[in-house]
């Protein structure tokens, strides 16, 4: 088994276990009495520590192996999640629970990123769009998952079986054929339309967080909705990768599929049927995925010769610390729809930014 099948059963797993409570965690936060005001700080703190744990975890692999980081991190992560089932609604105890998700999520996306490097062969955009096909079976059993779990039985099993599939996700990376990498952690120059691409891309990060919030709120205030919405776009996401990511030049029509994106993301903010919406989920799902691609591609796209670990902590700074500076605004901001609104506007100037095709690692 190549390494990047390895890495594909890692990424299935795992992303099943963490978007179990990624996906739903504005909503479950909502449901227990917290206002979209204390989301949005929950939101906040929790990329403030992500930037933290991912600069630190990164250095913690030259004297630890990164595997077993990883086991750490499901357990953190899991007990984040056990944590918010069973607390009241405090403030002090929102700020826990973000640190700990906090801790446990990004002591995760760091590695993520690194062994997906360290496992892909000469054909990246192949590899690219095979990671992104196993990422979105993971989306789309989560929701579903969920939907049942929280009908049926309880937060503490949804907890139990977030360990579980935690931890069995990690197994196929101690069979990774890959070099430790503990060489001197170094810094290099990013070009500017690299970071500029980096920075305004979080903007769609932050709407796919406070998107099930507005569903919950605006359209249909069942979980299930919810599930149902994310498990479609997951669906078509699946489609749009399989059938064409290895034949759309996304160097040249990105902008305008990108203008297309942003149109469905506007036209879904001012419909009130629960079965369109459903309908534009699944061409959201394209949309996400095309970007998705797109991005992987710029996170990716790196010389040989590139100190991959100095690379990966300058990328989780950006990208934790403009998501929190973005949570911040909407903090005081305090409207959904306007934070919607203007994450759309943010997504729309990504397709300006100019890019460069793969280089061969």
């Amino acid at each position: 088994m190549t390494n990047i099948k390895k890495y594909n059963i890692f990424i299935l797993l795992s992303t099943i276990a963490r978007n179990i409570v990624e996906v739903f965690s504005s909503v479950l936060l909502y449901k227990m009495g917290y206002s979209l005001k204390e989301i949005l700080l929950f939101f906040s703190i929790l990329y403030f520590v992500g930037a933290i744990t991912s600069t630190l975890v990164i250095y913690l692999t030259r004297v630890i192996n990164a595997k077993y980081i990883l086991i750490f991190s499901s357990f953190v992560f899991s007990g984040s999640f056990y944590f918010m089932s069973i607390m009241e609604n405090s403030m002090s105890n929102l700020i826990i629970f973000s640190i700990i998700y906090g801790i446990g999520s990004y002591s995760y996306h760091s590695l993520r990123h690194y062994f997906a490097i360290k496992s892909m062969d000469k054909d990246k955009k192949k590899d690219i769009g095979s990671i992104l096909i196993f990422s979105n079976i993971g989306l789309i059993i989560a929701p579903i998952l969920v939907s049942y779990i929280t009908k049926k039985l309880s937060i503490v099993i949804l907890a139990i079986i977030v360990i579980i599939l935690s931890i069995l996700a990690i197994i196929p990376l101690f069979k990774l054929d890959i070099k430790d990498d503990n060489t001197e952690i170094k810094f290099e120059r990013i070009s500017k339309n690299k970071i500029l691409f980096f920075v305004l891309e979080q903007a769609k990060v932050i709407n796919l967080s406070l998107q099930p919030l507005y569903l919950y709120l605006f359209i249909n205030s069942k979980i299930d909705y919810v599930g149902i919405f994310n498990a479609i776009m997951g669906i078509s996401a699946c489609i749009f990768i399989y059938f064409f990511v290895r034949k759309i030049d996304d160097n040249k029509y990105f902008k305008y599929l990108n203008i297309l994106f942003c149109l469905l993301l506007l036209l879904k903010l001012n419909i009130k049927s629960k079965y369109l919406i459903l309908i534009i989920g699944f061409f959201e799902g394209l949309g996400i995925k095309m970007f998705d691609v797109v991005s992987s591609e710029n996170i990716y796209n790196i010389k040989k010769d590139t100190n991959v670990k100095g690379y990966l902590i300058i990328v989780e700074i950006i990208f934790c610390l403009v998501r929190s500076f973005f949570c911040l605004i909407g903090y005081f901001i305090n409207d959904i729809k306007i934070i919607l609104y203007l994450s759309i506007i943010l997504i729309f100037m990504v397709g300006f930014v100019k890019r460069y095709n793969l280089q061969k690692m």
